[in-house]
């Protein structure tokens, strides 16, 4: 909300996004807080980081979602004093993509092959001490809400031919913001920016990465040092 006065920082952040077409279904102070507990960030794929279609090709990524992911995560690290935040990929097929993504960004677990996503959270808390409601869900469909009703922040990228699922997840009160950008046109940058924006971050860490520096070279080699885990179903 505005300032009785006028426009506050918030409605200048904001601006953009809401140009773009993006919608928030909570305050940006309510987004904030939620933000403050997040340890982990888990992205659906189909969707998400491509358009999901399927047939000759992979369902791919882009550098401009790459980046965010990592601004993202190097965001968490500085906020939390050197803890580098979980980062997991959980889909429903077998997207050679999303393993590709998570072994070059170091992401810590891709759940593939999981229809029943919920299955795949709970083994996700179970063996990473992470609570649902310190999770940040990006996300798109059916399959997903489940998943978005037990986490603590969660972001719809919007799928122009489902309004009425857009119109469901805001009844329901399942996620705190919808992209302006598809999947597959940054939804997943956007989101990452929406974030780090509010947070306060966004600035700072902007300059420390285009230098190169010494905090973030720090946090590379920590982000570098793992390797993720696949997970499916068989597994549980």
């Amino acid at each position: 909300m505005s300032a009785p006065g006028g426009p506050g920082p918030d409605d200048a952040l904001l601006a953009p996004f809401r140009a773009g077409g993006a919608l928030l279904l909570a305050e940006p102070s309510e987004i904030r807080a939620r933000f403050s507990g997040v340890r982990a960030l888990l992205f659906d794929w189909d969707g998400v980081f491509n358009a999901g279609a399927k047939g000759d090709g992979p369902s791919g990524f882009s550098e401009a979602d790459a980046m965010g992911t990592n601004l993202l995560r190097f965001g968490l690290w500085t906020r939390d004093d050197g803890r580098l935040p979980f980062v997991g990929i959980l889909t429903g097929q077998d997207n050679p993509a999303a393993v590709e993504l998570a072994r070059r960004e170091r992401f810590q677990a891709v759940y593939r092959g999981f229809l029943d996503k919920g299955a795949a959270l709970e083994d996700l808390s179970r063996r990473h001490g992470i609570r649902p409601d310190e999770i940040c869900f990006l996300f798109d469909d059916v399959l997903d809400l489940g998943v978005a009703g037990r986490c603590g922040l969660r972001i719809l990228v919007r799928n122009g031919a489902a309004p009425l699922l857009g119109r469901y997840v805001g009844a329901e009160r399942l996620a705190e913001y919808v992209t302006g950008r598809e999947g597959g046109a940054h939804a997943v940058r956007e989101s990452a920016e929406l974030l780090l924006g509010l947070a306060g971050l966004y600035d700072g860490l902007v300059r420390e990465r285009a230098v190169h520096g010494d905090a973030y070279r720090r946090y590379l080699a920590l982000r570098n040092a793992g390797e993720p885990e696949v997970r499916e179903p068989a597994d549980l």
